[in-house]
């Protein structure tokens, strides 16, 4: 908790703003269209860009949902957080270790093996989808129940 208030006061992190269906619905475009290349990438034998590519579907899947609650955020630790908190679902917390992932690949070339790339596709079918779900289900009260329970992360009661 004490992380996601320290999210809201650092000057790239978590703004509460209008929310967006337009930014929402580019963001589920690229995670789509990222999500569309990463098996031609495994059969290519790509594991470096598949690894890359699964932790960004998955972010740009849950940036979706931020921006269309009216959440802006420059720091990927903090969007994660705060997802995590708003969404308590298990399939979630998969996004970490996407992203744990993507870092051991692009900075230590530390790449997984075919199968738990495999199996890490799948995992992120189903975080893109199931957010999908969310992002296309959600209704102004809705969205306006998810601001609210972030104000209260954020510790405050004010429209800021």
């Amino acid at each position: 908790m004490n992380k996601l208030k320290w999210c809201f006061k650092i000057r790239n992190g978590l703004k509460i703003v209008e929310p967006s269906e337009d930014i929402s619905g580019s963001y589920i475009r690229y995670a789509e269209k990222t999500l569309s290349k990463i098996n031609d990438l495994i059969d290519e034998e790509d594991f470096l860009w598949v690894s890359i590519r699964i932790y960004y579907c998955a972010y740009y899947s849950l940036y979706s949902f931020l921006q269309k609650i009216g959440i802006k955020s420059g720091n990927h630790d903090c969007s994660i957080e705060l997802v995590k908190e708003l969404i308590k679902e298990d399939f979630i917390g998969d996004i970490s270790l996407f992203r744990q992932d993507r870092i051991d690949a692009q900075y230590y070339l530390q790449i997984n093996q075919k199968k738990n790339l495999l199996n890490n596709y799948k995992k992120v079918k189903f975080f893109y989808l199931k957010f999908k779900e969310i992002v296309d289900s959600l209704n102004k009260d809705k969205a306006e129940k998810f601001i609210t329970q972030t104000r209260k992360l954020k510790g405050i009661n004010d429209e800021n």
